[in-house]
């Protein structure tokens, strides 16, 4: 005899919930996916691997200092994702972790954008639904 264990009945709610919440976290791996890759800002290409990010961070600090205390010519390196060696004042330094952080920014703002649509496009990796 055949029976039903309603414990262990998914209602079509429910299926439709977790595909939504997949494509959710696929979006979400996406954004990661661009953030570590980074972008190339007035040539020089910054990634977002935690590290990285802390190094442009720890600089951006130290360039406010300087800034603070009037000094806008001393060069530090920041050697980027493709291991390239940079020497950039403090101002360089505060504008290009300005446009880091914001192009992360971004990211998070068109990921958010993409999990609002209903429905959510089969395309979302496409490169038009985010930024450059």
């Amino acid at each position: 005899m055949w029976t039903v264990d309603r414990a262990r009945i998914v209602t079509a709610e429910q299926k439709a919930d977790a595909a939504r919440q997949a494509l959710g976290d696929a979006i979400n791996a996406e954004r990661t996916r661009r953030i570590i890759a980074g972008k190339v800002i007035n040539g020089i290409h910054v990634t977002g691997r935690d590290e990285d990010a802390r190094n442009l961070t720890n600089l951006a600090l130290g360039a406010q200092v300087r800034i603070a205390g009037g000094d806008t010519t001393t060069l530090k390196t920041f050697r980027d994702g493709d291991n390239i060696d940079h020497d950039l004042t403090p101002p360089e330094i505060m504008s290009l972790w300005q446009q880091s952080s914001e192009y992360v920014s971004a990211l998070y703002a068109a990921s958010w954008a993409l999990k609002a649509l209903d429905p959510i496009p089969a395309d979302f990796a496409d490169d038009s639904y985010w930024p450059v």
